[in-house]
């Protein structure tokens, strides 16, 4: 299958990207067009023949436009929605300007959906597709202190893929979501002290690894087409989904 994830030079996306292309599929994915980036991305494309690596920049609408253009007539089979641009923690709600919160949900949400409606087309078309949403266990229950931003941006996307299971199961194409705990990666580094910690308290005293979401995420790229609309959480049942 053709499969394209957003943000594929660095943690989960990555490894994605790895494991897809070990399985035979078609992978493109988007990379952040800088030296650090653009290395990885090189690289990746040195070590699998079928992978092909996309720059993009979320935070510039007309290179996400550009982008969309560019993957129209790559008959993409799998989107998974992978990119997150910023830190999942900041600050209390009542320090964040309305102008910080607008300015976020520009440089994720709106290039998701463009992305996203970019694939459909091509999808209903051919009457099959699957996109793969990762979101987060954050959205379970209470989320942690300072998540406001990031977590009402992944509930969004959440309930979006609820939609698109509503307007496109008729056309075979599929929306699952993935809810993840907390990865020891770059995007979400914290305090030693606080990782032992958080450890500690771990019920399997080990924290979830990028490899084994992937895996997760290589489930729903294989499973049939009656598997759809699901949520699946992933964090040793810790947070459970009422």
């Amino acid at each position: 299958m053709n499969i394209l994830i957003t943000g594929g030079t660095s943690g989960l996306g990555k490894n994605t990207v790895e494991i897809l292309a070990n399985d035979g599929h078609q992978v493109y994915f988007s990379y952040l067009a800088t030296e650090e980036f653009v290395t990885v991305a090189k690289q990746m494309e040195r070590n699998f023949d079928n992978v092909k690596g996309l720059s993009l920049n979320f935070c510039e609408s007309e290179s996400v436009d550009v982008f969309c253009s560019s993957i129209k007539d790559l008959g993409i089979d799998v989107l998974i929605n992978s990119t997150y641009v910023g830190k999942p923690q900041t600050t209390y709600f009542h320090k964040i300007s309305p102008e910080d919160i607008s300015r976020s949900f520009e440089e994720n949400i709106i290039p998701t959906i463009k992305i996203t409606q970019a694939v459909l087309d091509g999808m209903k078309k051919r009457r099959f597709g699957k996109i793969i949403n990762i979101i987060t266990e954050a959205v379970i229950g209470l989320p942690p202190m300072g998540y406001t931003i990031y977590v009402a941006k992944k509930a969004y996307l959440m309930e979006l893929s609820n939609i698109l299971n509503k307007e496109y199961t008729r056309y075979n194409i599929t929306s699952n979501c993935i809810l993840p705990a907390y990865m020891q990666t770059k995007f979400a580094e914290v305090d030693e002290r606080i990782l032992e910690q958080m450890q500690i308290e771990h019920p399997l005293k080990e924290l979830l690894t990028v490899e084994e979401v992937s895996q997760c995420i290589k489930f729903f790229v294989d499973a049939s087409q009656q598997v759809n609309g699901v949520k699946l959480p992933i964090n040793a049942g810790t947070k459970l989904m009422m």
